[in-house]
């Protein structure tokens, strides 16, 4: 299924009204896993709603393979676009009774006939690890489990749109990893739309083609998973993806090259404008050594180590630049394996060069 936006709108009630979506545009070309990301309260779940239908806008269009399913002033959808939709909601809201019953419900309801469910179920049961848990009442399965059960009854329905909140938040490994199997299988078949609604950017950088950055109410920036991720091209989304190293200054055409300037900063960068502006710069993309390096590289400086700090696989490395008698030291902190740290014997104290290329400077507008 083709998705489009146009122009959404809607708020909450409250004194003030909050305008959560403010004229959002947004376009999912088709089958495959869309992910979704933002801060708290930046309406991930309200465009999820919304794209399931459940709530309608305020304003602004909704169009499902170029048809308008709802608008602005429509309190009902389209006649039969709901059922072409399927939500999967952060708590899973299972009824009272068996984990088969709740799947064979909502089959029930949907008109499917009896063999046909029974055998959806079945075919679910697997994949989903439920085999084991479907004669069990749902007041007796574990957290994961109804998660999984919860998305077993949305798969079961084959929905063309699948909107999934937050799917494996909170989740063991084996129990994550299962439903990110489920997901990926079912866009790999191109069986569905998926738009997944996450803050973990990692699960969104291993299942999305498509990342959308969601801040005030609109897409800041969207498109290749890996092109969102990984050149940020405002600061709220460099802060967000966790960029380490981001800086206020301006960029100055010498001629030959740009150079980014902020007190403590004269880096080599390639820009497309000058002025005032933001740059960052991807720890992961700094080199460290305990010598000055003779390199391509057009970007160098020395400073005195000030904090080492694990981050997962990878260490980070923190260092303090002077920045002139009137201003404080400029921090930079480099990403380095725990092997290299070990094999350099870095630590606090201890001066370093940092090494990185104008290529990998991000410039972008506040």
């Amino acid at each position: 299924m083709r998705v489009r936006v146009d122009r959404l709108v809607r708020s909450f009630p409250g004194t003030p009204g909050k305008r959560v979506l403010d004229g959002l545009e947004l376009e999912l070309p088709g089958p495959g896993v869309h992910a979704v990301i933002g801060v708290n309260g930046s309406g991930k779940t309200t465009l999820l709603r919304a794209l399931a239908l459940l709530d309608p806008p305020d304003d602004g269009a909704i169009l499902f393979d170029e048809a308008c399913v709802a608008h602005g002033g429509c309190r009902r959808p389209a006649r039969g676009a709901r059922r072409r939709t399927a939500m999967v909601f952060d708590r899973p809201a299972l009824l009272r009774g068996t984990v088969r019953w709740n799947l064979g419900f909502a089959l029930r309801a949907a008109g499917v006939a009896r063999e046909e469910g029974e055998a959806r179920i079945a075919a679910l049961a697997e994949p989903l690890a439920l085999a084991k848990i479907l004669e069990a009442r749902v007041d007796r399965i574990s957290a994961g489990e109804a998660r999984r059960a919860a998305l077993a009854r949305g798969l079961s329905l084959r929905p063309e749109l699948l909107l999934l909140d937050e799917p494996t938040a909170n989740l063991d490994p084996l129990s994550a990893a299962v439903v990110e199997r489920a997901v990926a299988g079912l866009a790999e078949r191109r069986e569905a739309t998926v738009v997944l609604a996450t803050h973990d950017l990692a699960q969104a950088r291993r299942m999305a083609g498509e990342v959308h950055f969601l801040t005030a109410g609109r897409i800041g920036q969207g498109g290749d998973a890996a092109g969102v991720l990984d050149a940020p091209q405002s600061v709220a989304l460099a802060e967000f993806v966790g960029m380490e190293n981001v800086f206020h200054g301006e960029v100055e055409d010498r001629g030959d090259h740009q150079r980014f300037r902020a007190p403590g900063i004269d880096w080599a960068v390639i820009a497309e404008k000058v002025g005032r502006g933001w740059a960052g710069l991807p720890a992961r993309d700094v080199l460290v050594s305990r010598e000055p390096v003779s390199s391509s590289a057009m970007n160098a400086v020395r400073g005195t180590i000030v904090a080492v700090a694990e981050r997962g696989p990878m260490v980070l490395v923190t260092i303090g630049v002077s920045a002139g008698e009137t201003s404080s030291a400029v921090r930079l902190t480099a990403a380095v394996t725990r092997a290299t740290l070990q094999g350099m014997g870095l630590a606090a104290g201890q001066d370093v060069w940092f090494v990185f290329k104008a290529a990998s400077v991000r410039l972008f507008d506040g």
